[in-house]
Order: C-alpha cells, then sequence, then structure tokens
C-alpha cells in the first residue's frame, strides 16, 4: 500500500489533467496521508469489531471505488478518489501489518519484525515509482493509472490469501484510558519529535521529481531518484529495526536526525545536480529508519497491550506532518519560483526534533 508515496510520478500529469497549480496538486497527496494517519489512528476498533479477512479486501477494493472520482479528471475527485479513499486504504494496510506483527512477535525481534513492515510498504512506492512512468508512457496517464490500481488490487487480494493460509491466531485485549493518560508527558514529546522529524522526508518525497527538475536535471534523472529515495527508505527500515534490538531506540534516532540535518545543510548549498540526487537520497532514507524506529519506541514505553492505540495517536503527528510540508513547500515554490526557503524551513525543524528526542527518557516496559 506504499504505492501512494509514488505520488511524485503524478504530480505533473495531475495538474495538467486538472488545470490547477503546484500548490493544489500538492493538496492530495496531503490530504492522502491525513486519511493515512485516520485509518491508523481509528484502526484499533477497527481491529477488534471486523475481521482481518473483511479488513483486507476493504483495502484492495477502496483504490477501485476511488478510481471513478479520480477518472473525472476534476481536482475535487482527485482529492476524493486518491486523497481521502486511496490514503485510508493505505493507512489501513499499513497499520493492520503493523497490529498483526507487533501481535505475534517476540520482544527482542520487534524492531527488525516492525522494520521489515515499514520496509515493505516503502518497497511499494519503489515499484511503483518505476512502474507509474513506464505504465503512462505507453497506455498515457489516465489508462496507465487504472492498470496500475487494478495490479494493486490483484497484489492485494493474494495477500489476503497469505494471510489465510498463516492461520495466524491474533488476540486483543482492551486498554483503559487510564493507563493511557499516565503515559501522557511522553506521549507528547514522542508526538512532536515524530512531527519535526519527518518534515523534511515526506517534503523531499513529495516533491522529488519537480524538485531535481527546478535544478536543471532531467525528467528521466527525476523518475529515478523517487525511484531510489523509496528503495534507500526501504533498505533503511530494515536496518533500523536491527539496530534497535541491539542498541534501543533512542541511540539510533539521535544519529539519524543529526545526519538528516547535516545532508539538509547541504541540500541549502548545493548547486549540482548529481549531489542533490544524493542528497535526497539521503534524506528520504533516513525518513525510512524514523518511521521504522517509531512503532517500536512505542511499545517500548506502552507496552504490546497498549502500543496499537497509543501508535494511532502518536501517528497523526506523521499526518500533521503530511499535511503540512508538500502543501507548503508547493506554496513557497510558487511565491519564489524554487525551493530554497523550503529546505531551510525544514532544517529549522530537523534541528528542533534532535533536541526533543535527546530529552525523552527512554525507558522499556
Amino acid at each position: 500500500m506504499g504505492t501512494i508515496h509514488a505520488f511524485s510520478t503524478l504530480i505533473e500529469n495531475i495538474e495538467t489533467l486538472t488545470d490547477v497549480g503546484r500548490m493544489a496538486s500538492s493538496m492530495i497527496y496531503s490530504v492522502s496521508l491525513v486519511n493515512v494517519t485516520l485509518a491508523v489512528f481509528f484502526g484499533h476498533i477497527l481491529y477488534r469489531k471486523l475481521s482481518p479477512n473483511l479488513l483486507i479486501f476493504f483495502i484492495a477494493i477502496l483504490p477501485i471505488v476511488g478510481l471513478f472520482f479520480s477518472s473525472s479528471q476534476s481536482w475535487l475527485g482527485w482529492i476524493v478518489g486518491y486523497g481521502f479513499l486511496f490514503g485510508f486504504s493505505s493507512g489501513l494496510g499499513y497499520g493492520l501489518s503493523l497490529f498483526i506483527v507487533s501481535s505475534i512477535t517476540e520482544r527482542d525481534r520487534l524492531g527488525y519484525a516492525l522494520g521489515l513492515v515499514t520496509a515493505s510498504y516503502a518497497f511499494g512506492a519503489v515499484v511503483f515509482s518505476m512502474a507509474y512512468p513506464f505504465l503512462f508512457s505507453y497506455f498515457g496517464f489516465k489508462n496507465g493509472y487504472f492498470i496500475g490500481l487494478l495490479t494493486l488490487t490483484l497484489i492485494v487480494m493474494i495477500a489476503l490469501i497469505c494471510y489465510k493460509v498463516s492461520k495466524v491466531n491474533i488476540k486483543n485485549e482492551l486498554n483503559s484510558d487510564n493507563q493511557i493518560q499516565s503515559k501522557s508527558p511522553k506521549i507528547s514529546q514522542l508526538w512532536f519529535g515524530y512531527f519535526l522529524g519527518v518534515f523534511a522526508g515526506l517534503m523531499a518525497i513529495g516533491h522529488a521529481v519537480p524538485l531535481i527538475i527546478s535544478f536543471g536535471g532531467s525528467t528521466l534523472a527525476a523518475v529515478s531518484a523517487i525511484t531510489l529515495m523509496t528503495l534507500g527508505s526501504a533498505i533503511a527500515g530494515i536496518y533500523s529495526g536491527w539496530l534497535v534490538d541491539r542498541y534501543g531506540c533512542k541511540r539510533p534516532l539521535l544519529v539519524i536526525l543529526v545526519i538528516n540535518c547535516l545532508a539538509l545543510i547541504s541540500l541549502s548549498t548545493t548547486t549540482n545536480t548529481h549531489l542533490l540526487l544524493v542528497l535526497l537520497v539521503t534524506i528520504a532514507s533516513l525518513y525510512g529508519a524514523v518511521i521504522a524506529i517509531y512503532p517500536t519506541l512505542v511499545n517500548h514505553f506502552v507496552g504490546s497491550k497498549l502500543s496499537a492505540k497509543i501508535y494511532g495517536r502518536v501517528f497523526t503527528a506523521w499526518g500533521a506532518a503530511g499535511l503540512i510540508s508538500p502543501s507548503l513547500a508547493g506554496w513557497l515554490f510558487e511565491k519564489n519560483n524554487n525551493y530554497n526557503t523550503s529546505i531551510l524551513f525544514a532544517l529549522s525543524l530537523s534541528v528542533i526534533a534532535v533536541l526533543i528526542i535527546s530529552k525523552i527518557k527512554y525507558t522499556v516496559n
């Protein structure tokens, strides 16, 4: 379901099709990220009331339903079809996968297991960032997008078969709000650390293609960049999960955020297209590491019984960053005709993220 993060390969085609500017087209991606967040936030309720078989079926069908809205070729149709329906489906797939894996995985392997889930989510963007340009060149944008979504539906139905064959037994216990309230100071720190820590990565992934073109890069280089960025994010998710099982969450997370700041400093000063590509891949990879660590970090703080509910709350930080970051970058681009201000703003937020995470007292429940 991470195919939703191949959006930057769609953005210019959507602008041409709907006759809107960069900020409006970026808003489609922002709305989709908000709905990813809503699906994760309310996920613990859906996991309890509906069977995983039924949820996976809905995950497969919602993007196809959304196609009927986006095929209207209007901006509002894309908001509903891609932003709401595809976004919610994507978040439901991500959250359900985290829930299933955390329910059956031992504590000493939890970081690696959840890192694999996050990496597999990112691999969806890797595959479709290559598949979409190929499909568009041979079948046109409208037909190519339809083929892409049809392929995605078939893949998810295969996932449903895999789940049924696995015969996994999941038990989800109800949790009291009193337990949640006792964790609230840490949760607020985790929330702001997450929001500030992923801001730059979401901006880079959402605007990778137009950003490289604005630096004078070719369209081929731009498409290659988003593929490498999502691949880097996936690989970093696996590796960071392995690190978490050995060194805990805080130290790897701090190192990642510091490197992210250095990459943004370099990005704000470079004029070389090749170096730009390297830096964007680095930022996207670090972003993948952050989002892979956070489910385990939350689990360590509140325990496995509360993790689905609390992670849903902390994950709203990702959604807030997803709503603001791409749209703000689009607005600043329209104002200045470049991405310099956006990069500097993302840098300032990343520095604050380092300070917040450094103040968290890390304990494992």
